[in-house]
């Protein structure tokens, strides 16, 4: 009798309980004896090291905050139109930026570094406020190296107190017209809040090899003996009795300034030795109720036993409401059988659910259904990017819709090689989340997709170059599905129609709506008005250092928007057929241009951007021929670039019209090379004379090696191949330098000269380091007759 009582369920689970509890806590109470003498330093050097982190959180978010605000300060237009009259009522508009944040110093310097507006609390340590005038206006600032063209956080002494001070310029048309500061003052108020947050005193000291003083301190240590006698609480003599550390801020004169923070010893212990107490009564007390839940739990296992047996049951044939009464413990065997029937069935049905409401049927990745189930919940920041696949549309013209479904299961297969949660929501659309990340890491993001997604796809012998638009919004956490789609699908459109690799979301986005369909009703008007203008940069010849060659950069002069890029309508003239009419004006004011160089006896040759657009249009490229070669030496006098998709994106028409150019002895060159998906190789069958390397791989050529490698090969190819070479992005000496060592042909960039008007450049050019262009005979019977053919020809 004794046996079978042993051997029943609740007996054995009750026992068990008992004796795995006993061994547990002994072992957990013998083992915290002993390890709590041992950890006793290591927890005081992690509670110092917590309230360093603290610290140091702190005094940074503190940073962020003044950068984040000051840089918003530095946009408003009213404060820039101070920075130009200055205004005797300067002050009040700074004061309105430093009350939103509640600064205790605001200071507006001009560009010649002198103190237009000086702003300080009377006493930063109460509630109240007082502001008052600096008495420096007017007055050079003393610390004019402080003042760059990006934001600059500083420690900065002012009437008796030191401050956290962010510098930030103030820009208009991208120049810099001074700069504003907005600071916080290290005073006894923030020491005290710091001690809150940290539990450890904290004051801030200036020392030097001579001298040490405390600038401010909470009012716990007020009568401190290292604050009365002006000693660092890191001296010998209190090292016994005291847990300190200092953190370094910065400099202030000569002076170290630093963070101090300190506890007293026996306070640290008297907290461990308590929580060793705590701990033991711990043990005590989880004992005796665990003995109670074992007891507990022996005797009410069996019921559930059989209550389960008879819900798996029920579930197997889709009853989830059965009747369920008491049993014996034999029922466990029964309850294992038909608990595994009962998985395999509700497995089955949910799968096959699963499937068909929630996985897309073409790549079997989770579809849109999916992921609005998994943003549920989900509470971390991320980045969102939706991948649209391009020219998938010509893919299924021209190799039929099986070839385009091989590409989308090929392009899902690449994906899934990152480990990402990934979803196929439209037919060349994926959405993939990048978890834990922010906007500052979206080139890392961007460069993983681009790395899987980049390698040709071979299908049946026919090799399809893959290539993508990518959308990026960022979040927080959990938002509105709804809203994010909207976001990534507004970023991809950007991204789709500028030809950009990727594009992130900005509310601007949205508000450039409006400002774009005006830009398309006005653009037609614009050109028959003449509202757009030439900018020239120039192209510097690095074998004889001589200025030979600009190329024309068109810019809209839009009567109420100002002046504006060729980014934001460039697309618009494509979109809407007006391309070619924009391509003639520019062609014609880059003629005219020419010809009043040459009056002024300046030999320069003009590069002039031809749409891909362009080189589709029979009709465009043989009234440009008319053009240029009704005179020989106007076809020496105009380049035209032309980008990689006129003859990677289009089919072989626009190649036909690029040779017929070239048959005419009109000088061609490839632009942006390298940002596309041709090769050298494919150039070798196209008759042009220049190669032009993107910026992307200028820019950093000096500290990157693997773009020194890239550059250094496709100078020695193309060289090879019989073409000159422009690098175009150049923003130092070193990369010039580097550049004409390896024999590359032309530079670009703003080390040389930012794009100008041409009266500005004509100036500009003449006062440059660079040789100029001169010819020796002015060629003003040609001007007026190729001038009076182009008048013809326009009217």
């Amino acid at each position: 009798m004794m046996t079978n009582k042993f051997n029943s369920l609740r007996s054995r689970i009750f026992f068990f309980f008992i004796l795995l509890l006993i061994a547990v806590q002994t072992v957990s109470f013998i083992s915290s004896f002993y390890s709590n003498k041992r950890n006793e330093q290591q927890q005081l050097a992690a509670h110092l090291s917590q309230a360093e982190s603290l610290l140091k959180a702190e005094i940074s978010n503190r940073n962020y905050y003044l950068t984040a605000f000051t840089e918003i300060s530095a946009t408003d237009i009213a404060l820039r139109k101070e920075f130009f009259v200055q205004h005797p009522n300067f002050s009040i508009a700074l004061n309105n930026h430093r009350k939103r944040i509640d600064a205790d110093i605001a200071l507006a310097i001009d560009i010649d570094g002198i103190i237009l507006g000086q702003l300080l609390i009377r006493d930063s340590n109460k509630d109240i406020k007082r502001v008052f005038t600096g008495n420096q206006i007017n007055q050079p600032f003393e610390h004019t190296e402080w003042l760059t063209d990006q934001p600059n956080s500083v420690f900065y002494s002012s009437n008796d107190e030191i401050y956290q001070l962010i510098l930030t310029p103030v820009l208009d048309k991208l120049e810099v017209i001074g700069h504003i500061g907005l600071g916080y003052s290290l005073n006894s108020k923030l020491a005290n809040e710091l001690a809150n947050v940290t539990s450890f005193n904290v004051g801030f000291t200036l020392e030097n090899t001579q001298n040490f003083h405390w600038i401010s301190f909470n009012s716990a240590i007020e009568n401190h003996a290292a604050v009365k006698n002006s000693e660092s609480p890191l001296s010998p003599h209190y090292l016994e009795s005291v847990v300190a550390e200092s953190y370094p801020l910065g400099t202030v004169g000569n002076f170290q300034l630093s963070a101090a923070i300190f506890q007293l010893h026996s306070n640290l212990i008297a907290a461990i030795i308590q929580d060793g107490w705590n701990f033991l009564i711990l043990i005590f007390i989880t004992l005796a109720v665990s003995l109670l839940g074992a007891y507990f739990i022996a005797s009410s296992v069996t019921e559930p036993v059989r209550r389960l047996v008879k819900i798996s049951k029920a579930i197997a044939k889709g009853n989830y409401q059965p009747d369920t009464h008491v049993g014996n413990t034999l029922e466990l065997n029964q309850l294992a059988e038909q608990f595994g029937k009962m998985i395999d069935a509700i497995k089955s049905r949910e799968n096959e659910i699963t499937e068909q409401a929630f996985l897309d049927t073409l790549t079997g990745l989770p579809n849109r259904n999916q992921f609005n189930r998994d943003m549920h919940g989900l509470s971390k920041p991320f980045l969102l990017c939706q991948v649209n696949v391009r020219r998938l549309s010509e893919i299924n013209d021209t190799l039929g819709h099986d070839v385009g479904d091989e590409v989308i299961q090929e392009i899902a297969i690449r994906l899934q090689k990152l480990k990402k949660p990934l979803f196929h929501t439209s037919g060349n659309g994926f959405l993939i989340r990048f978890d834990d990340e922010a906007v500052e890491n979206i080139k890392n993001c961007i460069q993983t997709i681009t790395r899987v997604i980049e390698p040709s796809f071979i299908y049946q012998n026919i090799t399809i170059h893959l290539q993508v638009n990518i959308g990026v919004t960022a979040s927080d956490g959990w938002s509105q599905t709804n809203q994010l789609l909207k976001e990534v699908d507004a970023a991809m459109q950007i991204a789709k129609r500028q030809n950009l690799l990727y594009q992130l979301y900005d509310r601007q986005i949205d508000l450039n709506t409006l400002d774009r369909l005006q830009l398309v009703n006005r653009l037609k008007g614009a050109i028959e008005h003449d509202e757009f203008t030439l900018f020239y940069q120039p192209k510097l010849n690095l074998s004889n250092n001589t200025v030979e060659e600009v190329e024309a950069l068109v810019r809209w002069n839009h009567p109420v928007n100002g002046l504006i890029t060729p980014e934001s309508f460039i697309h618009i003239a494509d979109q809407t057929g007006q391309m070619q009419a924009l391509s003639h004006w520019v062609v014609n004011k880059a003629i005219e241009q020419y010809f009043t160089w040459q009056k002024q006896g300046l030999d320069i040759k003009i590069a002039i951007n031809i749409s891909p657009e362009n080189l589709l249009d029979d009709d465009f490229c043989y009234q440009l021929i008319e053009k240029l070669c009704a005179d020989k030496k106007l076809q020496d006098a105009l380049c035209l670039e032309i980008t990689e998709d006129a003859f990677v994106d289009h089919n072989s028409k626009a190649v036909e019209n690029i040779k017929l150019l070239r048959k005419n002895g009109i000088y061609l060159s490839i632009d942006d090379y390298g940002t596309g998906y041709s090769s050298l190789a494919q150039l070798k069958n196209l008759p042009v004379q220049e190669l032009k390397i993107d910026r992307c791989f200028i820019q950093q050529l000096i500290q990157q090696p693997q773009d020194k490698l890239i550059v250094n090969s496709t100078i020695q190819l193309s060289h090879q191949l019989g073409l000159s070479v422009v690098a175009e992005g150049v923003e130092d000496q070193e990369t010039l330098d580097w550049l004409r060592e390896h024999h590359c042909e032309k530079a670009q960039g703003y080390f040389i000269s930012r794009p100008l008007p041409a009266v500005e450049f004509t100036q500009w050019l003449s006062s440059s380091k660079f040789s100029l262009p001169q010819i020796t005979e002015q060629p003003l019977k040609l001007e007026q007759q190729t001038l009076a053919q182009i008048n013809v020809k326009q009217s």
